[in-house]
């Protein structure tokens, strides 16, 4: 059985060129995402093998490489062959809030998605340039390495006035509500038992 993980540059409805990376198992796809940068494509790959335990082909691997050498800035001898090679350790185990918005995102490559985190509505990477150029808020930058360095949130209850400010720019729309850390609600649980013993 072919289990790979494939990636190519194809030109997507808006007529941006973009790179197309899935996993193929005997010619079904899975996983499906578009990347606009070569160097998010191939991490995602990365976390798709990890994944998945599909292969990623020689011949895909080189190429990406060779587009993410080509896309970055030249730098100083000395950092370069530290920053040369990206491996599946440089990606490493990708965040619960990672791995939710890249299959959310899977299943809506051509949606702006709102990703809901506690008190507010997030989104990353292109979605949130075009969150911030229509709605008029603060693209900022997130710790989240295995997700982006972009992001644009704003809070839950303002969503009735935004969504269709978002929706008359043309734009579509998917809602998620994400689920919050594991650790951080086991603690919660075990001390409101606590305190429900003590009374």
């Amino acid at each position: 059985m072919a289990n790979l993980i494939l990636a190519s540059k194809r030109e997507v409805k808006s007529g941006a060129m973009m790179w197309h990376v899935y996993r193929s198992e005997d010619s079904v796809k899975s996983g499906e995402f578009y990347f606009s940068e070569p160097l998010k494509a191939l991490r995602y790959a990365f976390i798709l093998r990890k994944r998945t335990g599909a292969v990623i082909p020689k011949a895909i691997y080189n190429k990406l490489m060779a587009e993410v050498k080509a896309s970055q800035p030249q730098q100083e001898p000395s950092a370069a062959p530290e920053q040369e090679q990206p491996t599946a350790e440089v990606v490493g185990e990708p965040s619960p809030l990672a791995r939710q918005w890249v299959e959310m995102k899977a299943k809506h490559p051509d949606a702006i998605l709102l990703f809901r985190v506690d008190e507010f509505y997030m989104s990353f990477d292109d979605d949130a340039v075009a969150v911030s150029e229509i709605l008029g808020i603060v693209l900022t930058r997130t710790q989240a390495k295995d997700i982006t360095e972009r992001q644009a949130a704003f809070p839950a209850h303002a969503l009735d006035s935004y969504l269709p400010r978002l929706v008359r720019a043309g734009k579509r729309v998917a809602i998620c509500d994400g689920l919050p850390e594991p650790q951080p609600e086991k603690k919660s649980r075990k001390r409101s038992t606590k305190k429900a013993e003590n009374k």
